[in-house]
């Protein structure tokens, strides 16, 4: 299945597979969860300290071949955390579509902390560099806003 057509069938207004190799994680980056600017630090499951730790998180991801990156691109106007779980839905949907497909070991890094997800920033993922690797744009000078997420597989369940 063409799993990029599919993105954009559900509501992505993008979507790119590329080999996982290419994420670059910024352990630094760690230190967002800790200021817990968004809630859920020492809260949620999902997140730091209870998600694991860096080291621990950047093997999860890298035991998978292959990243689906997702994105939304929304007028700057709009809800960013409506946005944002908006977004985290259709990836949970897209997961759901694989799953039934025969791909059963998949791994959803969310916008934001959801449900049982951690999101991209817990795992010290450089959007941008991540953006770039997939032909996308993350910053740009315009009013709009951008949200990624990811769903990991293996490389044989994408055949």
């Amino acid at each position: 299945m063409d799993w990029i057509e599919e993105a954009k069938k559900i509501g992505f207004s993008g979507a790119a597979v590329m080999d996982t190799s290419k994420l670059v994680f910024v352990p630094e980056y760690r230190r967002f969860c800790e200021e817990n600017l968004c809630g859920c630090y020492h809260v949620n499951p999902a997140c730091p300290p209870q998600s694991g730790t860096v080291e621990e998180m950047d093997q999860r991801a890298r035991s998978y071949e292959k990243t689906l990156v997702l994105q939304t691109i929304r007028d700057g106007s709009t809800d960013p955390r409506k946005d944002k779980l908006q977004q985290n839905k259709m990836t949970e949907q897209l997961a759901e579509k694989m799953k039934a497909a025969g791909m059963g070991d998949l791994l959803i890094m969310s916008a934001g902390p959801y449900k049982h997800h951690s999101c991209m920033s817990a795992y010290c993922v450089n959007a941008q560099k991540m953006a770039d690797a997939a032909g996308m744009i993350c910053w740009n000078d315009d009013d709009k806003m951008r949200f990624f997420s990811q769903i990991l597989f293996h490389d044989q369940e994408m055949e």
